[in-house]
């Protein structure tokens, strides 16, 4: 190889990253990215291979590259090809002849293609959005740049409030793409990003390099052990639909669109979550790829410090690929929804202080929320809940039918307008919440609640007062109930708890953006409204917007909590390679070496 040092004018050598494109009469070909460094590596890609080679300079302005690609999984054809060039320098650009060879797998060669070759360099701000040109191998999934054809798609997700800018998307097909990906970024430099269906994106991911690990799709039940493996890829009601087969059921939330892993990294606050706890309780075991690019069984027995820091860690410390949890031997629920209207602050304040008091007296098999709705006067809505006020209650039991109805008999006294209660099979459990399942813009904010009193009902009332006048976007407010098994500690130890609180409050403001200033703004007004109540923590899975800056993910946990998990981070991601999340810095950014 030519040493570039000895090159006179630096113009003359093709040390960078250049854009190119093929010319010849057979077929059309796309452009390709192609890098070239000081030490006579070349490095390709198109968007259906990776390549690698070597190039050389000549005399005069001239060079001298030969690259083999070999196809990906998603040119759908084996095979290799084998391109050789000469060059010569034309400005800012390049410009050449040469040949493509194509091989079968095997080695058996198919054609020969004579074409030409023009290339056009990059300005440094351009090269930074193409220096990552491949793997330095070829990987078994995708990688997708931006102006790729679905680069956009797997950018995205379903909460469009944020958006992902990444340098480059990885879709895996296995750990080792995972790895590999991981690996990169670390020597690139970039931050990492995961996903799987991006309901829970807090933190854009500009210039990053973004995991979409819809791919990784492992699923399998041992009904005998009561136990599944999930690969990260999946969503939640894949995963019910398989473990109700064998009468089995994962503790899952209110959507079964929600992917797994996002979920239980923040600790899953499930449907039958005062029976149960935290969905992380009943996490076995986790498969995870560290900022060294290490893939790691973590389980108690196996690194059992990285294992509790991982479960409602949201994601600080690696892509999990998958994870063996329990399963609950439940094939039905009793549960369903009742809807109340008002029409004056009163009925809304008797509504909400019965259900309080209600609450109070419900033994551990009972969940339940209370959800207050003002809807807005437009077309877009049915005429049963168009410009009309609701208070909400939501129940789910796990213990026999008749003791479930009895126990909701107080609410059902009240008067609803409309009363779906009734025993479900468990795969029916989320039609209880009636979430989103499509993307949607919206703001979403979270608070834990002590006790609440006749002041709060009241200034609960006020917010969705239907006398006052309406100015959407409103906030979909919602109470949980708390406490039972939540309160009590998990069998295998992690940094998700309640901190004590009675009710956790979740809000989503669904509104477009232009409106985002004034859905930010209702939200925070609820929050104002209700400091008297506010324990001043928060639940990990739940932080949006401002929650997910320094100090709101500090409320999270708790103050032993953090410095332990401060401390894992420091040890295992020293230089906060997963910073697009929830993140929870290391000491020093990464002054402490890994012990």
């Amino acid at each position: 190889m030519t040493d570039i040092s000895s090159a006179a004018d630096e113009v003359q050598t093709p040390v960078g990253v250049w854009t190119g494109r093929i010319h010849h009469d057979d077929q059309p070909v796309p452009p390709f990215t192609i890098s070239f460094e000081p030490d006579g590596t070349a490095t390709l890609r198109t968007p259906l291979s990776v390549g690698t080679g070597a190039w050389s300079a000549g005399n005069a302005g001239r060079f001298s590259y030969e690259v083999t690609e070999i196809f990906t999984p998603a040119a759908d054809r084996p095979g290799r090809v084998q391109t050789h060039v000469e060059a010569h320098f034309e400005g800012t650009r390049y410009r050449g002849t040469g040949t493509a060879k194509v091989f079968t797998p095997d080695g058996v060669l198919v054609r020969t293609t004579s074409a030409e070759f023009t290339g056009d360099r990059l300005t440094d701000g351009q090269a930074a959005q193409h220096d990552l040109v491949s793997l330095g191998a070829p990987i078994r999934g995708r990688m997708l740049y931006p102006g790729d054809d679905g680069f956009e798609e797997a950018s995205s997700g379903w909460l469009l409030t944020v958006e992902h800018r990444p340098a480059t998307v990885v879709i895996p097909a296995d750990a080792d793409d995972v790895a590999a990906a991981v690996r990169l970024a670390a020597q690139t430099e970039r931050p990492v990003a995961m996903q799987s269906t991006g309901h829970g994106k807090s933190v854009s991911a500009d210039g990053a390099v973004l995991i979409a690990t819809g791919e990784l799709r492992e699923l399998s039940v041992d009904p005998h052990a009561g136990t599944a493996r999930i690969g990260s890829g999946l969503r939640w009601g894949e995963v019910v639909t398989a473990a109700a087969e064998h009468g089995l059921a994962p503790l899952c939330g209110s959507s079964e669109q929600v992917g797994v892993m996002g979920y239980l990294s923040g600790g899953g606050l499930p449907l039958t979550s005062r029976t149960y706890g935290f969905a992380v309780d009943y996490v076995r075991s986790l498969d995870i790829v560290t900022a060294d690019g290490r893939l790691r069984t973590v389980s108690p027995a196996q690194e059992p410090d990285l294992f509790w820091a991982v479960r409602g860690g949201k994601g600080n410390f690696g892509v999990v690929v998958a994870a063996e949890i329990e399963l609950m031997p439940l094939r039905t629920i009793y549960g369903g929804k009742l809807w109340y209207p008002f029409e004056d602050p009163r009925q809304g304040v008797h509504l909400l202080g019965s259900y309080l008091a209600w609450a109070k007296e419900q033994p551990e098999e009972m969940s339940s929320t209370v959800t207050l709705l003002r809807f807005p006067d437009v077309p877009q809505l049915p005429d049963e809940f168009r410009g009309r006020s609701f208070v909400q209650f939501r129940v789910v039991y796990t213990g026999d039918e008749d003791q479930g109805a009895r126990l909701v008999e107080p609410l059902r006294a009240l008067g609803p307008e409309k009363d779906t209660c009734g025993a479900l099979p468990y795969t029916e459990i989320t039609e209880i919440y009636d979430d989103p399942k499509f993307p949607v813009m919206a703001h979403l904010r979270s608070a834990l609640l002590h006790e609440l009193d006749d002041d709060a009902v009241h200034e609960l009332i006020a917010v969705i007062d239907p006398s006052a006048p309406g100015s959407p976007p409103f906030p979909s407010l919602e109470i949980r109930h708390l406490g039972g098994a939540l309160n009590r500690p998990p069998g295998r130890s992690h940094p998700v708890s309640t901190q004590g609180a009675a009710f956790h409050l979740w809000m989503r403001t669904q509104a477009p953006a232009e409106l985002a200033d004034a859905a930010r703004k209702a939200s925070d007004e609820v929050l104002e409204r209700l400091l008297p109540w506010d324990t001043g923590t928060m639940l990990p899975g739940f932080l949006f917007d401002h929650d997910s800056a320094p100090e709101r993910v500090r409320q999270a946990y708790t103050e032993a909590d953090y410095r332990r998990l401060v401390e894992l981070k420091t040890d295992y991601d020293p230089n906060n390679l997963f910073r697009i999340t929830h993140n929870i810095p290391p000491l020093s950014d990464g002054a402490r070496p890994r012990s």
